[in-house]
């Protein structure tokens, strides 16, 4: 049986760290990428114990100079059969009432979108080239009913989900297909800062557990918790006054004196 090649961003820690642990297996050659390069390391011994073949590249998705090295170090190492697009960074509103500051804003933007892409767009490529292959696109729930607490991390994944959905057809002409996830609440240092409401919160093994399912039968969307998902359909039948009503309980800001280390 040929070795499969899966490629994780983000690997270092949540849902990416359960990801790569869901995949760690022997027969299985997995590229884990992440800006914390100890983290990362730590990650990588796990899924090498597990029988998996680790290769781990630093990757920094606001710096063109990083995303450059790491696609030279994948051309190396082979293209993978599949591609996990999972890094992301996550903001919101602050204590005072204010929204994202600047930087944070910015911050989102070129790691979950414009970095991304930029990493995306050559994997693609090759695959194209290739004829076959997987991208993974991991968006949020975010991205289907936009977080006044949180706008620019909302425009960030919806962008991300958007320019998925825009390669796929073309992608799909020659062999390669793409799969949108759209998860809801996800435990992780993250999740840790965020003062409110958390709906639907899943342990990020189980999430990764839910995708692996979903990638493992090629689905174009891959959409949890469904039960929110219906809700969120639902909200936006309603009249703006009554689904600003509805949303109220929902609200959040993100602590940042305590932010996780």
């Amino acid at each position: 049986m040929r070795t499969r090649s899966i490629l994780i961003t983000g690997a270092s820690r949540g849902l990416g760290a359960a990801l790569a642990h869901a995949y760690a297996a022997a027969g299985v050659d997995l590229i884990l990428t992440a800006r914390s390069e100890e983290a990362l390391a730590s990650v990588c011994s796990d899924c090498r114990s597990s029988g998996a073949k680790v290769s781990c590249i630093p990757l920094d998705l606001t710096s063109e100079a990083s995303i450059d090295e790491a696609l030279a170090e994948i051309k190396l190492i082979g293209l993978p059969d599949l591609l996990i697009a999972n890094a992301g960074v996550y903001s919101g509103r602050q204590a005072n009432g204010m929204l994202e500051p600047r930087a944070e804003q910015n911050q989102q933007l070129s790691v979950n979108l414009l970095g991304t892409i930029q990493f995306l767009d050559q994997c693609a490529q090759g695959m194209k080239d290739r004829g076959s292959g997987h991208l993974v696109l991991i968006s949020s729930l975010a991205a289907i009913q936009p977080q006044p607490d949180s706008p620019a991390y909302s425009a960030s994944k919806a962008g991300l989900a958007f320019w998925g959905r825009s390669m796929a057809e073309d992608l799909a002409d020659h062999g390669v297909q793409i799969s949108i996830v759209y998860p809801g609440h996800i435990e992780s240092q993250q999740t840790e800062m965020q003062v409110g409401a958390l709906p639907g919160l899943m342990p990020a093994p189980r999430a990764a557990e839910i995708i692996r399912q979903g990638i493992d039968k090629k689905r174009a969307r891959i959409i949890f918790p469904r039960h929110l998902y219906w809700l969120i359909l639902v909200s936006n039948l309603l009249p703006g006054w009554l689904r600003r009503r509805v949303n109220r309980p929902f609200r959040y800001h993100v602590a940042r004196d305590d932010r996780p280390e």
